[in-house]
């Protein structure tokens, strides 16, 4: 079996449309993490999106995170950028190449996006796999029948990855179950070669007894991160005690996604309590929320993401760009403050129309002759 993804998931390509990516940008090194755990079950082999053409035949493994765009985020990214982002584009050039070569694989779509998939299954595609691989693939394989959709079984066994994955995840939960620690610390063996692990969980802080052993060790391995906790686990665990593991202070701090519950990433309403003891020990939270209430959180140090509903919407953007630039210290921040601010003056139309992957440069040039003006 072989395993790839379409161009943008595969290289994990920033959330933007394509025109809004330099033409110059860095392509991560290795694949994505889901992409690993399946070469890791069934020994299949990794191939890049570019080899497509030059496989001899067999099964072949599509990797997909948000095909189709569906996803909360993806749609709200398309209302802002007046485009949908570029991993919905690639996955469509990918499908075009895939049905072109139909009948010469037996193609078998999964991932966190297969979902949008079955709804409506594509013609080159013999096999939509939803939910977990670590029992149903491997079944599947060896009887060599494709149903349309198939639903896979929980796993009873986890394994760990051989390689390095783009974002050096590793998974130490799955839904309210615990990754065995000999997976985890074979996982974070793997993908320390950076420096760095980002533990992989639907709500970390939810761990309960053991939480402190598992980062402890985690921090063996390098800087940790972590992908997602809950308002309420953050209201229910040591986090003086998180900090002090991990070495978090004004300069090391982290921001995995704030949750209500598991399964969304908007918060309806943010609990000032938990935001200040999260605060207190740097850890600043990104934050999915109405664009009517995002104001109402700028005392507090988080990255903030208001999420469209009103036609003041490209102006609250902007004022939370402004709220999040006290934390995020990069490159090319005052490009983004120049951007957002033309975009508020122009009520969104402006980054409908911005194309850097055609014209970085001379966009850079006028931004240098504008910006300074002022």
């Amino acid at each position: 079996m072989f395993i790839t993804a379409d161009e943008s998931t595969f290289y994990s390509y920033p959330s933007l449309p394509r025109r809004l990516i330099p033409s110059f940008y860095r392509k991560n090194k290795y694949p994505p993490y889901g992409v690993r755990k399946i070469e890791a079950i069934v020994g299949a082999k990794v191939i890049t999106p570019e080899s497509l053409e030059n496989l001899p035949g067999g099964v072949l493994g599509v990797y997909v995170n948000d095909p189709l765009g569906m996803t909360e985020v993806s749609k709200g990214l398309q209302e802002v950028f007046g485009d949908p982002p570029f991993h919905v584009e690639a996955f469509r050039m990918f499908s075009e190449r895939l049905r072109a070569l139909k009948g010469k694989f037996k193609v078998i779509v999964g991932g966190p996006g297969s979902w949008e998939l079955a709804l409506d299954p594509p013609d080159w595609v013999d096999t939509v796999f939803v939910g977990e691989a670590e029992e149903t693939l491997p079944k599947l394989l060896r009887q060599g029948e494709f149903p349309k959709v198939v639903y896979g079984e929980k796993a009873k066994r986890f394994f760990p990855i051989k390689s390095p994955s783009s974002l050096s995840e590793v998974e130490v939960m799955r839904g309210e179950r615990r990754v065995p620690m000999d997976v985890v610390k074979e996982e974070l063996r793997v993908q320390s070669r950076r420096g760095r692990v980002n533990l992989i969980a639907n709500d970390l802080f939810s761990y309960g007894e053991g939480l402190e052993v598992l980062l402890r060790t985690a921090r063996e391995y390098g800087e940790v991160y972590f992908s997602h906790v809950t308002q309420e686990s953050s209201a229910n665990v040591d986090l003086q005690a998180v900090k002090e593991i991990l070495g978090l202070n004004q300069r090391n701090w982290r921001s995995p996604v704030l949750l209500s519950k598991w399964g969304s990433c908007r918060v309806e309403e943010v609990e000032r309590e938990v935001l200040k003891e999260l605060n207190e020990n740097f850890i600043y939270p990104t934050v999915y929320i109405e664009e009517e209430k995002a104001t109402e959180y700028f005392a507090f140090k988080s990255i903030l993401i208001p999420l469209p509903n009103t036609p003041r919407y490209y102006e609250v953007l902007y004022k939370c760009w402004l709220h999040n630039r006290e934390l995020l210290h990069f490159k090319f921040a005052r490009v983004v403050d120049y951007v957002l601010r033309k975009n508020a003056e122009t009520k969104g139309e402006y980054l409908k129309r911005l194309n850097l992957r055609e014209n970085f440069f001379k966009f850079l040039l006028f931004f240098v002759r504008s910006y300074f003006s002022l």
